[in-house]
């Protein structure tokens, strides 16, 4: 991510098919990195860190700033305030990641290290 070269035009949101893109304010530190709406394991066929719905984020994050819905985390981002890394403490997979000052990506201490040796198949939809 590189938030000095976004000029937030949303070409990306509109272009991708699998509607994987949203915009967000700079603010909105917390984020679900997942957009799959398959149940847990179904989910972990799709991709290794796909969002399990485990609730482990929403149980550990202030009441009502996470919930599970349709088997995906979804943050209330009118409590935004309220927001901060306790919600991807226990990720074990790593979907809901917290964006530092420096707008590097990080994950919970309990997430799946993923090493890639080589590129993932070009899935065709």
């Amino acid at each position: 991510m590189d938030s000095e070269k976004c000029t937030a035009c949303g070409d990306c949101v509109e272009i991708c098919p699998r509607q994987l893109f949203e915009l967000h304010p700079v603010s909105h530190r917390l984020w679900v990195a997942c957009k799959n709406l398959d149940s847990d394991d179904d989910a972990e066929i799709e991709c290794e860190v796909a969002c399990t719905a485990c609730e482990r984020c929403a149980t550990d994050s202030p009441e009502g700033l996470i919930t599970i819905k349709d088997n995906l985390a979804v943050i209330d981002y009118r409590k935004n305030a309220l927001a901060s890394r306790v919600g991807i403490e226990r990720c074990p997979t790593g979907a809901i990641v917290w964006i530092n000052q420096k707008d590097e990506i990080e994950k919970g201490a309990k997430a799946k290290s993923i090493i890639r040796k080589q590129a993932l198949p070009l899935r065709r939809a």
